[in-house]
């Protein structure tokens, strides 16, 4: 058995990559923390696997939006009515190409992460104080570790568009990449709408720059929602605990709308999987349980959640495993749909068929230390901890290097659309894919380019960031162990005349108003 690191020789460090943290020694070699395991202790490989989880979920996102972008069909079950299907559209080998399921993997991870040490003081420590102090802290460095990143990457896209870089985006056949690429405006328009779509982003999700951004402002908010309830619930024994966040779930399933079960039930479940994890019981029935949760449970709840997310995002009718399930969860009667356990009437089927699946396999990531094991390789660690660089970088790729290889530079020939001899509009003709083989290029470009600029995202962008947000931290909150001078100074207590802070045991002089 691996012995534990030495707790007076670690100290915690937020990593790169916002959304996870892990332990580093006085010599700057990491110490992982466990992500779905009781013990923090060095060598085991389930220590990764949250790491792991986001490298998976950002190659995901990569491998959805090349789908979108040369292969939307991909996104139905078959190319046509009547049409035998692709090996890529039957159920289970289509959920990567679908998409759907990145967002709320990575909102499953910020209900875990932020949850994750508050609960570890409070479990392992009982220092409720250090907790809530914890807390604060976390909640004080998110906005800047979201925004700043996300701004620097809009600036990119800013100057892509100033410099005609989307013109092949503009001119495709790809309505998605059309959508996505922003329009060629003037110098001057162009900077207001740089200035609107920097609010808008963390306002209305708008952000015609970069829209992979929508989800951003949810996520922010989704961490807050986690600090409150941690906040509320840090002193309570711990099934009451667990009695809220499973409430909490509960209460975003049965609401019906606008993406509760996509952020609202991912968070809460993040947070109740974050608790379990600190709970000794829970995890001594786990590991004694290994083989039957590993064996037969897991992949039981892998197969029943990959089927029901496997529900197309249109045409459902155009095959009968899709027909079928469709009938099952919306229950259509006399052309309305009454709706069913897992879908309710009036939420939307497609998000709430991804949450189920994306719960099924979280929960089989927790119960199953084989699955953890597989999660924890050095690859999926790499990924994981360039995901939040990915995310930011790979549309602006997409929609310049990516379409200049499958349709051209110069977005030329172009002809725009003029008006019929009765006066109305003709139907604009759209640039065509040059060949197969362009687009397998393009592919592999993109891909590399997308790494490649994550590395260097993280490796200088996301340093400075990270740098800025510390030194605001260290402006604005006192010194852990002890009250800065500046807190005494602001309560009105004087200095000693030296400069330090009045002596333990010493009474402070007040200031004289």
């Amino acid at each position: 058995m691996a012995a534990r690191p030495n707790q007076r020789n670690i100290k915690w460090v937020e990593v790169r990559g916002n959304i996870f943290s892990d332990f580093v020694d006085r010599s700057g070699v990491p110490v992982p923390v466990s992500a779905f395991a009781f013990a923090a202790t060095s060598g085991s490989g389930s220590e990764w696997s949250c790491m792991g989880l986001r490298g998976v979920t950002s190659a995901l996102v990569i491998t959805t939006h090349i789908a979108r972008a040369l292969d939307f069909p991909l996104f139905w079950p078959a190319d046509s009515k009547g049409e035998a299907p692709r090996l890529l559209q039957y159920p289970y080998l289509r959920i990567p190409y679908q998409g759907r399921i990145g967002v709320p993997i990575f909102a499953f991870l910020t209900g875990f992460v932020c949850a994750n040490k508050p609960l570890k003081l409070a479990y392992q420590q009982g220092n409720a104080p250090a907790a809530l102090k914890t807390i604060a802290r976390s909640a004080f460095r998110r906005p800047p570790r979201l925004m700043l990143p996300a701004l620097i990457a809009t600036l990119i896209s800013f100057f892509m568009s100033v410099l005609g870089a989307y013109r092949a985006a503009n001119r495709c056949d790809a309505f998605w990449v059309r959508f996505d690429a922003p329009d060629p405006m003037p110098l001057g328009d162009n900077i207001r709408r740089l200035f609107r779509s920097s609010l808008t982003t963390w306002t209305n999700t708008e952000n015609v720059y970069d829209r992979h951004q929508w989800a951003m402002r949810p996520l922010l908010i989704g961490a807050f929602q986690v600090y409150i309830v941690l906040a509320a619930t840090i002193g309570m024994r711990f099934k009451y605990r667990v009695l809220v966040h499973v409430l909490l779930i509960t209460y975003w399933l049965m609401n019906v709308g606008h993406l509760t079960e996509t952020f609202g039930a991912m968070l809460a479940l993040g947070t109740l999987l974050a608790e379990l994890s600190q709970h000794r019981p829970t995890q001594n029935f786990i590991t004694s349980h290994q083989r039957l949760l590993t064996c037969v449970v897991a992949p039981f709840l892998l197969l029943v959640g990959g089927y029901v997310g496997s529900y197309p995002q249109e045409h459902e009718d155009w095959a009968p495993w899709s027909m079928s399930l469709h009938k099952f969860l919306l229950n259509p009667v006399d052309g309305q749909n009454q709706g069913s356990f897992l879908v309710p009437k009036g939420s939307n089927v497609h998000r709430r068929t991804s949450a189920f699946f994306i719960m099924c396999t979280s929960i089989s990531i927790f119960i199953s230390p084989f699955i953890q094991k597989l999660l924890s390789h050095r690859l999926l660690i790499w990924l994981g901890h360039h995901s939040f660089a990915v995310y930011l970088t790979h549309g602006t790729i997409l929609r310049t290097v990516g379409m200049w290889i499958v349709y051209g530079i110069t977005g030329e020939p172009w002809e725009p659309a003029g008006k019929n001899e009765d006066g109305s509009q003709k139907q604009q003709e759209y640039l065509h894919p040059k060949s197969r083989a362009h687009k397998m290029a393009s592919i592999l470009v993109f891909t590399t380019l997308t790494y490649i600029a994550a590395w260097a995202w993280m490796k200088y962008v996301d340093t400075a960031c990270a740098r800025a947000t510390q030194w605001l931290e260290k402006k604005v909150f006192d010194d852990d162990n002890e009250e800065g001078k500046a807190g005494l100074a602001e309560k009105g207590f004087l200095l000693n005349g030296n400069g330090t802070s009045p002596a333990d045991g010493d009474r402070p002089k007040q200031a004289q108003s």
